[in-house]
């Protein structure tokens, strides 16, 4: 086992590298590409994807945009909304697949923002919002709460989300194409 998997072991659920591959093999075999944009995760979902061999023709990139101003800069979102509660809300887990999508060469973008803790009094731990963005597809969006059960486990819950959601829309893509 390489050293990122052993990394990556320690911090994901049971069943995730599963999940990664059956998500790569899906998007692969619809003949379709993957990006990424992520704050809470902090790149967790770009690294479990990529350590998928074969997922270069899958995956095209991935933002990692912590920082508000990071969203802002890379992402081009409207500083107005990313101020507004720390840049943990719907509005801005959409932008941010949406951007993702527009900047990438990629069929299905996601994008995630959260608060895996420890949270400031006026935040939720646990809070995360997940925006899938697809082309020709409306862009859907999961809020999340998973409680306070530390940022490994909220960042975990998040990928297993993201998961889903990227296959929903290579699923919504394929039908389409029928």
């Amino acid at each position: 086992m390489s050293d990122m998997a052993e990394v990556l072991d320690a911090v994901l659920e049971p069943g995730a590298r599963e999940q990664a591959q059956r998500v790569i093999e899906r998007v692969r075999d619809a003949e379709l590409r993957l990006a990424t944009a992520e704050s809470c995760t902090a790149g967790l979902l770009a690294a479990v994807l990529t350590d998928v061999e074969g997922c270069g023709h899958v995956f095209d990139r991935g933002f990692v945009t912590y920082e508000l101003t990071a969203k802002c800069d890379m992402l081009d979102l409207p500083e107005e909304i990313v101020q507004h509660n720390a840049a943990v809300n719907e509005a801005v887990a959409r932008l941010m697949a949406e951007r993702t999508l527009a900047r990438s060469e990629a069929h299905i973008a996601i994008g995630i923002t959260g608060f895996a803790g420890p949270c400031e009094e006026d935040q939720e731990e646990g809070l995360v919002f997940i925006g899938c963005a697809a082309q020709d597809r409306e862009t859907q969006v999961r809020e999340e709460h998973f409680g306070e059960i530390g940022r490994a486990a909220v960042r975990a819950k998040a990928l297993a989300a993201a998961f889903e959601m990227i296959a929903e829309a290579t699923a919504a893509l394929q039908q389409r194409r029928a």
